[in-house]
């Protein structure tokens, strides 16, 4: 099986991974990239992620190879006394929408951005939570930095790695949930 992750802004994360029946979670590659939906839009014409036969009997293709899913963080307003919207605030919609135009909509396993930080506590405060879920992927060996993906930082690579993670732990893949969390395969 196949998937492709992506966390969508002026700074565009992807993580492309494989898991098999008795295969847990293969980072395959990662990305990041600028220029928000026109820096996604340019993404997925490179690596020819498309839909064929969009529709019931449609299906997802990335290089000629199925494309099983694509989780997406799904934008998330966040209450704020101002009420004032920034290109930065908004990005993330814009790629959705570059997402939905390409008909990839009904193929797309929405995530909140919440769901990418499973490790420690629901209590802990996001800068906790972050730190938590980065030890995470050092001791996984799958940890990220700018250099890796060309960038300054490598947040967002970082965030669509943890919601490729996140999604299989949500399906409850055993061998994922074995070999990332050492337990019988319950999360």
């Amino acid at each position: 099986m196949l998937g492709l992750s992506i966390d969508p802004g002026l700074e565009t994360g992807a993580c492309l991974f494989s898991w098999g029946e008795e295969q847990p979670i293969i980072v395959e590659g990662v990305y990041q990239f600028p220029y928000g939906a026109a820096g996604l839009a340019a993404f997925l014409d490179k690596e020819q992620i498309r839909v064929i036969e969009p529709g019931q009997n449609g299906f997802m293709e990335i290089r000629g190879h199925r494309l099983d899913v694509l989780v997406v963080e799904r934008f998330t307003p966040r209450p704020n006394e101002m009420f004032s919207h920034t290109r930065k605030s908004v990005e993330s919609l814009r790629g959705e929408g570059s997402l939905i135009s390409r008909y990839f909509e009904p193929f797309i396993e929405w995530a909140e951005p919440s769901q990418q930080y499973f490790m420690g506590d629901s209590g802990l405060t996001l800068p906790q939570k972050k730190k938590l879920s980065r030890d995470f992927l050092k001791a996984q060996d799958m940890h990220l930095t700018g250099q890796d993906v060309g960038r300054p930082n490598a947040d967002d690579a970082i965030s669509a790695t943890l919601h490729a993670v996140a999604y299989l732990r949500r399906k409850k893949h055993r061998p994922t949930l074995v070999e990332l969390f050492g337990g019988p395969g319950e999360p």
